[in-house]
């Protein structure tokens, strides 16, 4: 039985906006399985294995039934709690160890199995959730802990990858992702050249928020975008590394806009700087 407040369920949303209701009804439909059928020891990571499991699962099932634009909105508003909670709260942990801290287990944990998903495609993660579920599934103590979960996610990712999976769990890892200006150029055969200068800085912070610079050698999305169009004219992983640089694509239409993660899907403390207009 799944119980909620009148002043929740009623709620209808407006054309654009999240379902709130249907929301947050998959989200708890998905604790038949998170925390349900497969319970977890009672440690640091626990709440890890069900809120941010359901909020990944509700995530998705809303992404399927309704469009990516929705998902979107659900992420970026998972991601400002989760800014405004480490803002806000000390003392902040790594995924794999939280406790009674909603800002990491409903926000952080779930942004960090969708950038997963992102990187990894979602029949791999998929597979880790089952063969954690089948292993685990109503079974007596002693029960699975965050670190079992990792244990089959890593598993499924490209030994190239792990490192990330060191960033998105086990670490507090922030990246500061900037576009200072783009151009673009006509090319001989009539499509549009784009000039990108960005700067991009790695940084991994402590309980206390005191952040060490990393040497950064990241896959980061390169977004460009037509006036007035979400879709993108061109959108595709780029090595990024520390410092200033100049990436350089080619599209098809005249582009408007462009940028560095333009959809912010990483966690940054300013995301109001990832993409700029196009000059000529």
């Amino acid at each position: 039985m799944i119980t909620f407040t009148e002043s929740f369920f009623i709620i209808r949303a407006d054309e654009g906006e999240v379902d709130e209701p249907f929301y947050g009804t998959a989200h708890e439909m998905a604790h038949f399985w998170w925390g349900g059928h497969v319970r977890s020891a009672i440690v640091p990571g626990a709440s890890f294995l069900s809120e941010s499991l359901a909020n990944y699962s509700a995530t998705i099932l809303t992404e399927r039934t309704y469009d990516a634009a929705m998902a979107r909105r659900i992420y970026e508003g998972h991601m400002d709690r989760y800014l405004r909670g480490r803002a806000e709260q000390s003392r902040e942990v790594p995924v794999l160890d939280v406790g009674s801290q909603p800002y990491i287990a409903y926000r952080k944990g779930a942004l960090a199995m969708l950038l997963l998903r992102d990187y990894i495609g979602e029949e791999n993660v998929n597979t880790a959730l089952r063969r954690y579920a089948d292993r685990y599934r109503d079974t007596g103590p002693p029960f699975p802990t965050a670190r079992d979960l990792y244990a089959e996610l890593r598993a499924v990712t490209p030994d190239s990858l792990h490192g990330l999976l060191v960033d998105l769990f086990e670490t507090i890892t922030l990246w500061d992702l900037r576009s200072e200006q783009a151009t673009v150029t006509r090319t001989s055969d009539g499509r549009y050249e784009v000039a990108l200068d960005v700067v991009a800085t790695q940084m991994r912070s402590d309980s206390i928020g005191h952040a060490t610079e990393l040497p950064m050698n990241d896959l980061i999305e390169i977004g460009v975008f037509a006036d007035g169009k979400d879709e993108p004219l061109y959108l595709k992983r780029h090595r990024i590394v520390s410092g200033r640089q100049t990436i350089r694509v080619v599209v098809p239409r005249a582009p408007a806009r462009a940028g560095i993660d333009p959809w912010r899907k990483l966690f940054d403390n300013d995301r109001l700087d990832n993409v700029v207009e196009v000059g000529s």
